[in-house]
């Protein structure tokens, strides 16, 4: 489904609420109502006025979109019209630096054109080995009979693995202080910006006390890489990296170090959570497990994962693509117009700040069948073969779309195959946990689940 070309309309805004209010206790009411259910506040704007809506904030004009002709419009046909300088932006840059996630022009071209070749097809299969060495060791030590929280388990495992992948170390010493840091992140970060002076210096002091701890871990890595032998992980290739337009240009070690946390922190927190929504929905549908697990059996018998193994388990992967249908990691996506722009037939002005909300576009009926409904082999075999191109963007699009997308598709089937291939998850009857929607979607509380041996 597609939307009627409109005539461009500048004497008209897009349906939408009134203004908030300008005091204080206004301000913390409306940032109380979104922040508490922020997925049913901007459901029922999307139920009220369609399928996009002008949100006057007091700042800068704001615009809401879930349509995937909007979406193509912004991400895809106008990318060049829009830039990263958004609100939701701001605060992370002060965490990540000029990591590939948070840079906009020429350095982001740069940088994105040294980056590159580390996320081909042949780089990421050079990884799967330690996806699947991880993921067995997981495996054979999960707790039989007893419920757990698959989100912790899953997260120390991805955890592992992108150390391996991305600095050739095990951080298993490590873990505590990254997820540590990870945590302080997610709360911080995704918190509204209205809070008190004296607690908003305590949110700053925790936020620089994560993010030394991380630059510590990272520059000890570095420091013994430079007196020890090369290695074949990522960060020797960042330390490689040469832009192919450009031979003299290579990334400064501020630019390596950078690069390393957006990778560490967004590498094995998003795929984290697809996997635990994965095992979560899984556990719930017994029938789509066993046919999982039948294919994992077929194809690998006792065998580890192999990158060659990883095309012929179809259902596998859709089950992981399914879960992030239904619970993207990364469930919205932020822009800012660079300059006067169309879209939807309406003229947005320079300045403004858009907002994609694809855990809506993914949830359309317009575009699925049973939107709602998990349904693990949605995505197998070419099934959505006439789906709109827009519709589905876990990873996002265009130019700025996720460059680790191959890495985290693989790696997550790999450890989805690895977990289930002599284990039934089940969640005794326990309804699946609402969403915690922060910097990626977490779920509620956590995962709790309960793994038995077959």
């Amino acid at each position: 489904m597609t939307l009627e070309t409109q005539a461009p309309n500048r004497s008209t805004m897009p349906p939408g609420p009134p203004p908030r209010g300008k005091k204080l206790g206004e301000r913390l009411a409306y940032g109380w109502a979104f922040f508490r259910d922020p997925m049913g506040f901007v459901g029922k704007r999307f139920g009220r006025y369609g399928d996009v809506y002008y949100a006057p904030s007091g700042g800068e004009p704001l615009y809401v979109f879930r349509h995937p002709d909007h979406l193509r419009e912004i991400l895809s046909v106008r990318a060049d019209s829009f830039e990263k300088d958004h609100t939701a932006f701001r605060q992370l840059k002060g965490v990540l630096g000029t990591g590939l996630l948070t840079t906009d022009g020429d350095l982001w071209l740069r940088h994105r054109r040294l980056l590159n070749p580390l996320f081909v097809r042949k780089a990421v299969d050079s990884y799967v080995d330690a996806f699947a060495s991880e993921s067995d060791r997981a495996a054979a030590a999960l707790p039989v009979g007893r419920t757990v929280d698959a989100s912790k388990l899953v997260i120390d495992l991805t955890l592992r693995i992108v150390g391996r992948t991305l600095l050739g170390t095990d951080v298993g010493a490590s873990t505590e202080r990254v997820s540590g840091a990870m945590r302080t992140f997610q709360r911080v970060l995704a918190a509204p910006g209205l809070l008190p002076a004296p607690l908003a210096k305590i949110a700053v002091s925790r936020i620089e006390k994560a993010k030394r701890d991380l630059h510590e871990i990272i520059d000890g890595v570095i420091a013994e890489r430079k007196r020890g032998a090369r290695g074949t992980d990522l960060l020797q290739r960042l330390l490689d990296a040469v832009d192919p337009e450009d031979g003299s240009t290579r990334l400064s070690e501020e630019d390596i170090k950078d690069q390393l946390l957006t990778f560490l922190l967004a590498g094995h927190e998003t795929t984290a959570n697809a996997l635990t929504w994965t095992l979560g929905l899984l556990a719930r549908d017994q029938p789509a497990q066993d046919a999982i697990r039948r294919e994992v059996q077929t194809v690998l018998g006792e065998a580890p994962v192999t990158a060659e193994a990883l095309k012929s388990l179809p259902l596998t992967e859709s089950a992981v693509h399914e879960a992030m249908r239904l619970y993207p990691p990364v469930f919205v996506i932020a822009r800012r117009a660079k300059e006067e722009v169309e879209i939807g037939g309406y003229i947005l002005p320079a300045g403004s700040e858009v907002v994609l909300w694809t855990f809506f576009t993914h949830r359309d009926g317009r575009f699925y069948e049973r939107p709602n409904a998990f349904v693990a082999d949605r995505f197998a075999n070419g099934s959505t073969e006439g789906l709109h191109k827009h519709a589905y963007l876990p990873f996002g699009a265009g130019p700025r779309a996720c460059i680790g997308r191959a890495f985290a598709t693989s790696e997550a089937t790999a450890i989805l195959a690895s977990l289930l291939r002599h284990h039934r998850v089940v969640a005794d009857g326990k309804p699946i946990p609402g969403v915690s929607p922060r910097i990626t979607l977490g779920p509620k509380g956590g995962m709790p689940l309960r793994f038995e041996r077959v």
